[in-house]
This record gives structure tokens, C-alpha cells and sequence, in this order.
């Protein structure tokens, strides 16, 4: 069957728009980061909201409340991660030895890295100095701060939101605000199956690695937590830094360790704290997936890969509340849920 001459139409306008907001994003991708973020906050922060109002709190109050906790967690993180990377640069003389050791029990005696570590002689470096991790640890708190800003304003404007999605003319307003719910609820059931699943994973993973004398175990845990949140790829992507480390520390063994550690941990956790893998919350296929985060990791930079999931879902339900590209929802759905 040929498509219809309307189908066609509306694809071409789909695409269109579609060009036109990503390249927008990519290009404002330093101011679009935060407020993507804060819209995020904003739709899993909402049900707490809610709760709280339901408890007596004002709305005001609620949100100030649960905002500023928000802020204090997110800027403690922060110093977390600053101390902590402080402290692996200083050990880094150390890294530099184990690993000309490690290198001559593998049957060579290495190159020489004197010059690639920061403080040693050389200008050339493989981690960044002391300056450019505080510089970005700066950078980051602003970052957070804007977040947090934006995400009050967007927690009082969610109040009213499905009200007026229901009297908008023209694109089934009625149909839109259904499907943002339906957004809000499949991104939240994602959410809350990951941060189970995450915490005890990276608290598990923080002992062991204590356990076995890798440095940093709390960052490598809270990096963990976070990366948990990209699909597919997070957990083996963040892996590699503490089983480098393991390995540096004690040799191949104790590399091997930690690795099957960590995999044996997250799939204990993967099978006995969730009901059904987290990525079925979401309705989309795993294909559109992975497709998301790449493609949002190449618009975004680095945040895009966490934002890709909200991305993508909001997205579906845009698309599957207008008539012409409701086909275009259904195509993002999982094999065995497209009607």
C-alpha cells in the first residue's frame, strides 16, 4: 500500500519541526541542559508535592520544602565528588608506579607517563589539574543552582498544567493532557525502579570495593547511583574506572574481582528488588532506546545521555496525541505492545 499524500505531509512537517528544535537545543545546549533537567526534577518531584499537600502543607511550602532538600543533596553531592577527585589527583605519583608495575609483570616495562601525569614534569596530561576540576565543579553548582531555580517555578506552574493542556484548540488538547499523564507516570515508575535498584547496588558495590582497599569506594558508588540512570550503557561505562583501579592495585585478580562484583550485584539487584526490568516502565523499544541516547549524547553532550529517557518519552507522547502522527508513537513502542 502507498502511503497516503496526509501521511507523507505530516511526516515532512514532523521532520521539519523536529530539525529545527534539536539543532536550537544543540546550539543553546549550555542554558537548554539546566532547564531540561529542571523539567525532569519538576515531573518526579510532583507526586512528593502532591503528597505533601495532601498532608496539610501549603503548596508554597511543599515545594520549598522538597526543593530545598532537593539543593542541599545535589550541592553535598557535589562536595562529595570534589573531595574525592581531590584526593585521587593527589594519589596519582602512586597510580603512575603501580602501573609501570603492573605493565612489566604483563612482559614490558611500559612507556614512560612521567610527563602525562598532572604534576609531573610535562605539559601533556591524561587527567585534568587541580584548577580545571574545581573550574568544573564550579560550573557544575551553577549549573545546579539554575536547575533548582527553574525547577521551583516549574513545580507551581505543574499545578494548573493538565487544566489548561484540556482547552488548548486544535491538537487534541484533551488527548495531549492524558498523554503527558501517561509521560509523567511511565517516567516516574522508570525512575523509582532505577533509584531502588541503583542505591543497593552501589551501596553493595561501596563495601566490596572497601572490602578489597580500592580507593574512593564512595565515589565510585555515587557514580554508579548516577550513571544507573543511562539505559543499557551506564553501568559498564562507569565500571571500568574502579576496575582499572583494582586492577592497579591488585593486578589482574583483583580486576576480575571486581568486575564480576559489580555485574553479580546489579543482577542480584536487577532480579530480586524489581518487579520487571525498568526499561518496561517506559513502553518504548529498546531499539528507540539506545538510539535515544546516542542521539542525545551527540545533541546535549554528556547530559544527554541521562536526559535521553525523558526525552524520548515525552517526545512519544507528543506525537501520539496529534491524529497524523499518532503512527509515529506507535512505531516507538515495543514489538510486543504496538496494536
Amino acid at each position: 500500500m502507498q502511503p497516503s499524500s496526509s501521511t507523507l505531509a505530516s511526516l515532512a512537517r514532523v521532520l521539519v519541526i523536529g530539525a529545527i528544535l534539536v539543532a536550537g537545543m544543540h546550539v543553546a545546549a549550555p542554558l537548554a541542559n539546566p532547564v531540561l533537567a529542571a523539567l525532569v526534577i519538576s515531573v518526579v518531584a510532583s507526586p512528593a508535592v502532591r503528597w505533601l499537600e495532601r498532608r496539610g502543607f501549603r503548596r508554597w511550602m511543599a515545594v520549598l520544602a522538597l526543593v530545598g532538600l532537593i539543593a542541599g543533596a545535589s550541592l553535598l553531592l557535589i562536595a562529595v565528588l570534589g573531595i574525592s577527585l581531590l584526593q585521587i589527583e593527589q594519589a596519582l605519583p602512586a597510580y603512575q608506579e603501580l602501573l609501570q608495575e603492573q605493565l612489566a609483570l604483563l612482559g614490558g616495562t611500559g612507556p614512560d607517563l612521567g610527563g602525562q601525569i598532572p604534576g609531573a614534569s610535562g605539559d601533556a596530561s591524561l587527567l585534568p589539574s587541580v584548577e580545571a576540576v574545581v573550574a568544573g565543579l564550579t560550573e557544575l553548582a551553577i549549573d545546579v543552582l539554575v536547575t533548582i531555580t527553574v525547577t521551583v517555578f516549574m513545580l507551581f506552574e505543574f499545578a494548573g498544567l493538565p487544566q489548561r493542556l484540556r482547552t488548548l484548540p486544535g491538537i487534541g488538547g484533551t488527548d495531549l493532557a492524558g498523554r503527558c499523564t501517561g509521560f509523567s507516570r511511565s517516567l516516574n515508575g522508570y525512575v523509582g525502579i532505577r533509584t531502588r535498584g541503583s542505591v543497593v547496588t552501589g551501596s553493595v558495590i561501596a563495601v566490596l570495593l572497601w572490602l578489597m582497599g580500592i580507593d574512593a569506594p564512595v565515589l565510585w558508588a555515587i557514580l554508579i547511583v548516577l550513571f544507573s540512570y543511562i539505559p543499557y550503557l551506564g553501568l559498564p561505562i562507569i565500571s571500568i574506572a574502579p576496575t582499572g583501579l583494582a586492577w592497579l592495585q591488585h593486578g589482574l585478580p583483583g580486576a576480575v574481582a571486581v568486575a564480576a562484583g559489580i555485574a553479580a550485584v546489579d543482577y542480584l539487584s536487577r532480579t530480586l528488588l524489581a518487579p520487571h526490568p525498568a526499561e518496561e516502565e517506559l513502553g518504548l523499544s529498546p531499539l528507540v532506546i539506545i538510539l535515544s541516547v546516542f542521539f542525545w549524547f551527540l545533541v546535549l553532550g554528556v547530559p544527554g545521555l541521562f536526559l535521553a529517557v525523558p526525552l524520548a518519552l515525552f517526545a512519544k507522547a507528543v506525537l501520539g496525541a496529534v491524529d497524523d502522527t499518532r503512527w509515529l508513537a506507535a512505531l516507538m513502542e515495543p514489538a510486543e505492545q504496538s496494536p
